[in-house]
C-alpha cells in the first residue's frame, strides 16, 4: 500500500476511530485537531505518536525552524479552511462534514392555518431528503495519484516528487497540497490550474504557462523559473526565496504577502510587482 492510500486509526480520549485516509489525517494535524501526542495505528495493535510519523506530517510543520514559518502556517491553515466542502475530525475523533464560506440564509415562511403547517413540513422534508441524497463522497477517496496526466486531472495531496510533466497539457488541473519537489514542468501548460500550498521547491518550471493559475502559499524555494508565465495568477503567500528567475511574466499577478526572491515580504496590495510593506 502506497502513502496515498494508507489508512489510519485514531485513538482519542480512550476511543478508537477510523480508518481515515492519510490526507485527512495530515489536514487535521495541520489544523491542530490531531495533536502531536495523539496515537495513530494502521492495525489497531501498534500505536505511534502522530509526531513520530513523518510521512503524514504536513510539510509546513516539518520546516518549523524556517524563516517566516508562522506566516506559512497561517496561510496553510487558511487555505485548508477555504475548501468548498471538507471532511474533518473533531476533537473527539468524530468525522464531520461542513461547508465553510457558505452562509445559510434564514427562510421567511408565512404559515396560515393547517395548509401553511403542511407546506412547512413538506419543505423541510424535502431539504432533509436532498441532504442525504446529494451529499458528495469524500473527495480524498476519489483521487488516483497514479492516473495519467491530462487536462482537468486532480492530484490533490499526492506525492509526485521527481516526476516529469514537461511539455504536457495540464490545464485546469489540481495539485493542491501535493508534494512536487524536484519535479519537472518545463513548458507545461498549466493555465487556470490549482497548486495552492503545493511544495514545488527545487522544481523546474522553465517556460511553464501558469496564466490565471492559483498558487496561494505554494513553496517555490530554489525553483527554476526561467521564462515562466504567471500572468494574472495568484501567488499570495507563496515563498520564492532563492528561486532562479529570469524573464518571468507577472502582469496582473497577485503578490499579497508573497515572500520575494530576496526574502522580503510583499505588501498586501502588491499586484504585478512586490511592494514594500
Amino acid at each position: 500500500m502506497n502513502k496515498e492510500t494508507q489508512l489510519w486509526y485514531l485513538k482519542a480520549k480512550g476511543r478508537i476511530k477510523g480508518p481515515f485516509a492519510s490526507g485527512l489525517i495530515s489536514k487535521n494535524i495541520l489544523l491542530g485537531r490531531i495533536q502531536p501526542n495523539d496515537l495513530l495505528s494502521q492495525d489497531k495493535e501498534n500505536w505511534r505518536k502522530a509526531s513520530s510519523i513523518r510521512e503524514i506530517m504536513p510539510d509546513v510543520i516539518k520546516h518549523r525552524n524556517d524563516a517566516n514559518y508562522k506566516e506559512r502556517l497561517k496561510a496553510a491553515r487558511r487555505w485548508a479552511d477555504e475548501r468548498d466542502e471538507v471532511r474533518e475530525l473533531d476533537v473527539n475523533g468524530e468525522e464531520k462534514i461542513y461547508t465553510p464560506r457558505k452562509k445559510v440564509t434564514h427562510l421567511k415562511i408565512k404559515t396560515t392555518g393547517i395548509l401553511g403547517l403542511i407546506g412547512l413540513i413538506v419543505l423541510f422534508s424535502g431539504l432533509i431528503f436532498a441532504l442525504f441524497m446529494f451529499t458528495p463522497d469524500d473527495p480524498l477517496a476519489q483521487i488516483d495519484c497514479s492516473a495519467k496526466a491530462q487536462n482537468d486531472i486532480v492530484y490533490d495531496g499526492c506525492h509526485l516528487q521527481r516526476k516529469d510533466f514537461s511539455n504536457q497539457s495540464l490545464k485546469n488541473s489540481s495539485f493542491k497540497n501535493s508534494l512536487l519537489q524536484n519535479t519537472h514542468f518545463v513548458k507545461a501548460q498549466l493555465q487556470e490550474s490549482h497548486l495552492d500550498y503545493a511544495n514545488l521547491s527545487h522544481s523546474d518550471l522553465s517556460g511553464a504557462n501558469l496564466t490565471q493559475a492559483s498558487l496561494r502559499a505554494v513553496d517555490l524555494r530554489s525553483a527554476v523559473l526561467v521564462g515562466t508565465i504567471f500572468t494574472k495568477a495568484d501567488l499570495s503567500y507563496a515563498d520564492l526565496t532563492g528561486a532562479k528567475a529570469s524573464k518571468i511574466k507577472i502582469t496582473g499577478t497577485k503578490l499579497a504577502h508573497t515572500i520575494w526572491f530576496d526574502g522580503r515580504v510583499c505588501a498586501k496590495e502588491s499586484v504585478g510587482r512586490c511592494l514594500n510593506r
